[in-house]
């Protein structure tokens, strides 16, 4: 399935020291700049003396949101080092900030960019990862007579019901369905219930495979 992509299960955390500096990363899981923008303030507040809160944040199937920051430490240091660490594992809907405390000793630019990297790596080497998907929701509405060949169908294609609901004369699916094969499953829907069906497109959802 193209729309798969892994995220994190839960938050992590890790230190690191260079040179006296301490390099704090945590990571998050996360679904929106919202959330992300919440967490950060979160990190800013819980270690408010330290020199830099530099972070990535990836989100969607694709990666289509991405942001990252040096916060005052050398271009090209920091965030994009953070967020080069969750490339490198593959991940996305996720949030990754590195606090420093410095320590009195300069890096240079070269280390202080292995140690955002390195520092983001251990953090997300202790993560339990997870397989998401993006999903279209699909609003199928049907007879009950032809309620067998319709539920046939969901489980012979290894689909989800997001949410059931009936009236007096026809029963109501919310079908989770991967974009590239709605067109498909839709005419497959038509098929087995001899056009006794309709169909609407609603949102995309984003949910948990395993």
């Amino acid at each position: 399935m193209d729309e798969e992509y892994f995220s994190i299960r839960q938050a992590s955390h890790s230190l690191i020291k260079r040179e006296g500096s301490k390099f704090i990363a945590d990571a998050f899981p996360v679904e929106s700049e919202e959330e992300a923008k919440k967490h950060l303030a979160e990190i800013k507040k819980k270690y408010f003396d330290a020199t830099h809160h530099c972070y990535a944040v990836a989100i969607g199937a694709s990666r289509s949101f991405v942001r990252s920051s040096d916060d005052g430490e050398p271009s090209g240091t920091a965030g994009i080092k953070i967020l080069s660490a969750v490339e490198s594992k593959n991940l996305s809907d996720i949030l990754v900030v590195v606090t420093r405390y410095y320590g009195g000793t300069k890096l240079g630019v070269g280390g202080l960019g292995r140690a955002y990297f390195e520092s983001a790596l251990e953090a997300l080497s202790q993560v339990e990862k997870i397989t998401k998907a993006e999903l279209q929701i699909v609003k199928i509405s049907f007879p009950f007579d032809v309620t067998n060949s319709v539920m046939n169908l969901i489980h012979s294609s290894k689909l989800r019901i997001d949410a059931t609901f009936y009236d007096v004369e026809k029963t109501i699916l919310f079908v989770l369905i991967p974009p590239a094969e709605v067109n498909l499953l839709e005419q497959k829907f038509i098929d087995v219930t001899r056009g006794k069906i309709s169909a609407e497109i609603a949102e995309k959802k984003t949910v948990v495979l395993h």
